[in-house]
């Protein structure tokens, strides 16, 4: 009886591009949060509030592996007469896993949102009256991903518990690590 002997062309597409992942994962160096990493990037998404579109920057420092400050400002853009800047800062806790590649973090923080809204009720020269501030907390979750030591990429969603505008926010971002 003959044995088929390991190679390449007894592997299919699928198992081939498997395998190549894995290597390329085994074989990165350790990535992750170290104390004093910072990092700056560009997050986009939707939010609940007029059902629109976020976009903003943020920047993070990591004061020790498991805890980093994540300061960020953001505009919602105009839907339904109203659209929004926001100023957040937010705690992150982030926990490492699979060889230091991924961070799942819960978040908690502080908000500040200054509202334009628009409509047949207000005059329109009048900004004062256009305009509504709130403060509010934050509070949610994030997944990263290490993509290279200087290059990192996240999943995160979070609630912004405002008066009278509450929301979700759920956001893709992309970041500079140094």
């Amino acid at each position: 009886m003959t044995e088929r002997i390991f190679s390449v062309k007894n592997m299919s597409l699928k198992s081939l591009i498997v395998t190549a992942v894995l290597c390329c994962i085994g074989s990165a160096n350790a990535f992750g949060i170290e104390k004093g990493e910072k990092s700056l990037g560009f997050k986009a998404g939707y939010t609940t509030s007029n059902q629109s579109a976020v976009a903003g920057l943020y920047f993070q420092y990591a004061f020790s592996t498991k805890f980093r400050l994540a300061p960020d400002v953001c505009y919602t853009f105009r839907n339904n007469g109203t659209d929004a800047y926001s100023i957040n800062l937010n705690a992150h806790i982030p926990f490492s896993f699979s060889d230091n590649r991924f961070a799942f973090y819960p978040l908690v923080g502080f908000n500040y949102t200054s509202w334009n809204i628009r409509g047949k009720d207000i005059v329109e020269n009048n900004d004062t009256k256009s305009r509504i501030d709130r403060l509010g907390f934050n509070a949610g979750a994030g997944l990263e991903y290490y993509a290279r030591p200087t290059l990192k990429l996240a999943l995160e969603a979070k609630y912004r518990a405002l008066k009278d505008y509450g929301s979700g926010v759920f956001t893709v971002s992309i970041g500079y690590i140094f």
